[in-house]
């Protein structure tokens, strides 16, 4: 078992994961290392005006917005999510995040582990 806080969790810049992102920080609640060998729980802070690039991956993606509005685009087509909003990625389909407003949004997201845990522009 594992409990705590997600502020406990050290931030890392999506920038090193994913080139081309721009105020995007995750954290890595629930992972591997935690005994979890199927899926890993993150978090993530979106500055406003921030963006993760169009990419694609060949783990499958859940994400569930909490805070403030984010601009979704899957397979081109792009939707205004908000609090309690969510979508899916199946593997290698491509998206991208971004926050165009003026206020902080964030986003849980759980994900699978694969072989390939790379992230590919798309």
């Amino acid at each position: 078992m594992k409990l705590g806080s997600s502020s406990d969790v050290p931030e890392q810049d999506v920038s090193t994961l994913l080139p081309g992102t721009i105020g995007v920080t995750v954290r890595w609640l629930v992972t591997s290392s935690d005994g979890s060998s199927k899926l890993a729980l993150r978090k993530f802070h979106v500055k406003p005006h921030g963006v993760m690039p169009y990419h694609k991956h060949k783990y499958v993606e859940a994400v569930y917005i909490v805070k403030g509005k984010l601009k979704v685009t899957v397979n081109g087509v792009t939707r205004e999510l908000g609090p309690g909003d969510y979508f899916f990625t199946a593997p290698f389909e491509p998206h991208s995040i971004e926050n165009p407003y003026e206020d902080d949004a964030e986003f849980v997201c759980a994900i699978s582990y694969e072989d390939d845990m790379h992230l590919y522009p798309a």
